[in-house]
């Protein structure tokens, strides 16, 4: 049986380089990448090996209404 977990990329600067940031919002870890692709597999890695380890974590998601995403400018 498959989970769903939310994710969001956010470009960002690592010393002057951008680098895509990709947040499972669900579990709260991070991975990054050069690419949209090489973020998304990266992050995919991390929540593999990170429900490996803690297999207790993966949550029942099938209740939960869907992320809202919106840009907040202060």
């Amino acid at each position: 049986m498959s989970k769903a977990f939310d994710v969001v990329i956010n470009e960002e600067y690592m010393s002057k380089k951008k680098v895509l940031v990709a947040h499972c919002l669900t579990l709260g870890i991070t991975s990054q990448g050069k690419s949209v692709e090489e973020a998304m597999d990266n992050i995919k890695d991390a929540i593999k090996l990170y429900l490996e380890e803690n297999p207790e974590e993966i949550p029942q998601t099938e209740d939960l209404m869907p992320p809202m995403a919106t840009r907040l400018f202060l």
